[in-house]
């Protein structure tokens, strides 16, 4: 059963946004091998959007304390809000 983590961001600034979307862009695959399907939207100014689908529970949380959790350190300064939901994937196209 696949997996998807959708974690919405809200940063400072335009700035602190176009930071995070380039640096989050260059480091995906390194970051992230486990991921079979990432799909980012950035939704306002300073509002992005992150769906990314893993296999199973197991996959998703060998990124959550590692790469995404260094992800999230070094730009936390630049976030206002972050949340995030984990569910079963119901539809996949």
């Amino acid at each position: 059963m696949s997996i998807c983590r959708t974690t919405i961001v809200e940063l400072n600034s335009e700035e602190d946004t176009d930071a995070l979307i380039a640096d989050y862009n260059v480091n995906f695959d390194a970051m992230f091998p486990e991921c079979e399907r990432s799909i980012n939207s950035r939704v306002g100014p300073t509002t992005i959007v992150s769906n990314s689908v893993y296999a199973d529970q197991e996959a998703i949380e060998k990124t959550g304390s590692g790469a995404r959790q260094t992800f999230m350190d070094k730009h936390k300064d630049r976030m206002k809000n972050v949340t995030t939901y984990v569910g079963e994937v119901t539809l996949s196209k």
